[in-house]
Formats: C-alpha cells, sequence, structure tokens
C-alpha cells in the first residue's frame, strides 16, 4: 500500500506540475492579451481624439469663414445705405427744385393774367361808347 500510495502522490504531483505550468502559461498569454487589449484601447481612443480635434478644428474654421463673410455683407449693406441715401437726398433736392420752378411758373402765370386782364378791363374802358 505504501507503494501504491507514493505512486499516486507522484501521479498527483505530476498532474499538479502539469496543471500549474499550463495556468502559468496561460496566465502569462492572458497578460499579454491584456496588454495588447490596452494598447489597441489607447490606440483607439489616441484615433478618436485626434478626429475629435480635427473635426472641431473644421468647425471653428468653417464657423469664422462664416462669421468673415457676415462681416463682409454687412459692410456691403451699410455701403449700399449710404449710396442709398446719397440718391434719396439727390431726389429730395430734385423734387424741391421742381417745386421752386413749379412756384415760379405759378407766379408768372399770374402776373401774366394779370396783365392781360389788365389790358382787357383798360382797354374795353377806353373804347368808345362804354361808359366808365
Amino acid at each position: 500500500m505504501g507503494a501504491e500510495l507514493i505512486g499516486i502522490l507522484s501521479v498527483g504531483a505530476a498532474l499538479a506540475a502539469l496543471i500549474l505550468g499550463v495556468s502559468h502559461r496561460h496566465r502569462d498569454d492572458m497578460k499579454g492579451m491584456r496588454g495588447e487589449i490596452h494598447g489597441l484601447r489607447d490606440e483607439v481612443r489616441g484615433e478618436i481624439h485626434g478626429l475629435r480635434d480635427e473635426v472641431r478644428g473644421e468647425i471653428h474654421g468653417l464657423r469664422d469663414e462664416v462669421r468673415g463673410e457676415i462681416h463682409g455683407l454687412r459692410g456691403e449693406m451699410q455701403g449700399m445705405r449710404a449710396e442709398l441715401r446719397e440718391e434719396i437726398q439727390g431726389v429730395r433736392s430734385e423734387v424741391n427744385d421742381l417745386r421752386g420752378e413749379v412756384h415760379e411758373f405759378r407766379v408768372e402765370i399770374t402776373d401774366r393774367v394779370a396783365r392781360i386782364e389788365a389790358k382787357v378791363f383798360n382797354g374795353a374802358a377806353a373804347e368808345p361808347g362804354n361808359a366808365a
């Protein structure tokens, strides 16, 4: 029985050594895989951060471009407003000039009508047979 026990213990020790060897190797493989996983995770995070920064840069660039366009359009609008103000002022000036000419024309017509009436009435009074 002692020999059997020693044989069983020897087989058990051999199995234990085999299991421990496999488990150590497996543990080392798992550590290696974890390292690869962490490396890949860090690489993906780096790519994501890089893409995020690139997108932010594009957004900032587009925003600045749009702001520049808006600023340019505002400047153009202000220029157009100034031109329109000048044109409106010019039209107002022309209208006022025309009003003055119309007033002068009315005064001239009124004077002519008054002279014609005076001639007609003075001529009729001066004719023989009209009693004044």
